[in-house]
């Protein structure tokens, strides 16, 4: 939707000869037309201003607001010492690009923008952040209409701001997010909807108490399959650091439908840095809970167990995943494991690092191993991989991944063959863990 190239191109900063011009792959008029337009405004004192953060961040981006299938360019600039901020709308007429609208903000820095259709009707709305000097910012939402800008929201102050789909306005929504302040006790989380007949809708709903920091952000599904967001957020909380806010927006109801009412916390996401994610690549978002499990040694080790979410806010267990991060891959369980499998490591060998499984009856009961999972270094690691009754999974680099199953398949009435270990295995994201 936006070109990068373009926005080299129109830098102000490139000057073009008639010699360059040769070794330029058709480099067209009409960009050379908006180069000069370009280079009045900074001529006169103007310097670009490129939004810092979010989705968009060219100083000059291109864009068809109007659904006509012509691009127009937007060019963002400040004058240095003074506090106006610009955002210039070029629109081509004939073969030129000229100044079809100009929108204004106060501040000392563009922080994001959005070009999202809001109500449905073929035509972006612009989502422009403004940055106020080292902590504030505030959000203006611009209706462009026949190239004059109609300011829909003003001066919405925020945190962090994110899309939706809507189901009220057939388009997207807004949803701005705001830290606590001292006036106010908990986080917050605002939807903007905007109707066919041009109104704005607002609604507005509580983020977990206690946050103190936004991390991160996700758009996915639920397990009904409707769009949600998922905040996910760094505070003081009883059982961990990390909490998951999940939002929703549908039946005219903006919903935190993880909240507890009687905490004023989403409890059940609450955690320590393991971040949510889709896992299995399904579209459905699941967010993770470490789970103890049974071990053969004083080393303590964890199945994650992913829960999803429905609309009015059922929470299920979706699946169950070990994790070997120093080795960067996981396993996903079979749920017939759950309460009957152990895990131990052994790193006896030089170049060979080795999880094991073993089923049990009792945890005091006698363990035995079932299978193994090994990742090789070193000299010959992809032959290895392949020797003593090992089957070979995969390289990466010059390490080499394998396990072997050292029990018949399918004992103990546990779901274990080559098949289903081929299947479950992954290698690692290490975005699922918070501050990687």
């Amino acid at each position: 939707m936006l070109c990068v190239s373009a926005a080299l191109l129109l830098s102000g900063c490139l000057r073009i000869s008639a010699d360059d011009l040769y070794s330029l792959p058709e480099v067209s008029e009409e960009y050379l037309r908006l180069q000069a337009q370009i280079d009045i405004i900074i001529n006169q004192g103007a310097e670009f201003a490129a939004p810092a953060r979010g989705p968009n961040r060219q100083a000059v981006q291109h864009i068809d607001l109007n659904g006509t299938g012509t691009n127009e360019f937007l060019a963002f600039f400040k004058n240095p010492g003074e506090s106006t901020l610009k955002v210039y709308i070029f629109e081509l007429i004939g073969d030129d690009y000229v100044v079809a609208d100009v929108i204004e903000g106060i501040g000392t820095d563009i922080d994001s923008v959005r070009y999202i259709d809001m109500d449905g009707d073929g035509t972006l709305e612009i989502i422009i952040g403004w940055q106020m000097g080292s902590t504030l910012k505030y959000m203006d939402i611009y209706a462009i209409a026949g190239f004059h800008n109609e300011l829909l929201v003003s001066g919405e102050e925020y945190t962090e701001i994110t899309t939706l789909g809507s189901s009220i306005s057939h388009g997207e929504d807004v949803i701005v997010l705001k830290l606590p302040t001292q006036d106010t006790g908990s986080a917050s989380a605002k939807a903007f909807s905007l109707m066919q007949d041009g109104e704005i809708v607002t609604q507005e709903t509580r983020l977990s108490t206690g946050v103190e920091s936004i991390l991160r952000i996700l758009t996915g599904r639920l397990s009904d399959n409707v769009p949600a967001v998922f905040v996910e957020s760094e505070g003081r909380f009883e059982n961990g650091s990390l909490v998951t806010d999940v939002l929703t927006h549908r039946d005219n109801d903006f919903t935190n439908i993880s909240l507890q009412s009687a905490t004023g916390v989403s409890d059940y996401t609450v955690r320590h840095r393991m971040s949510s994610s889709e896992v299995n690549n399904d579209g459905i978002i699941k967010i993770p809970t470490l789970r103890l499990l049974i071990a053969q040694s004083e080393t303590e080790y964890f199945a994650i167990d992913w829960y999803s979410y429905s609309s009015i806010g059922t929470r299920s267990l979706a699946l169950t995943t070990y994790h070997n991060n120093s080795d960067g891959w996981y396993l996903i369980l079979p749920y017939d494991w759950r309460e009957k499998v152990s895990v131990r490591r052994e790193d006896s060998v030089p170049g060979e690092r080795t999880i094991i499984f073993s089923y049990f009856e009792t945890p005091d009961g006698q363990h035995e191993d079932f299978l193994k999972i090994f990742r090789l270094s070193g000299d010959n690691a992809e032959q290895r991989a392949s020797s003593n009754n090992r089957v070979r999974l995969m390289m990466q680099g010059t390490s080499a991944y394998a396990f072997e199953i050292t029990s018949d398949p399918n004992s103990f009435g546990l779901t274990f063959n080559e098949s289903m270990v081929r299947n479950n295995f992954r290698l690692m994201h290490t975005e699922w863990q918070m501050g990687n």
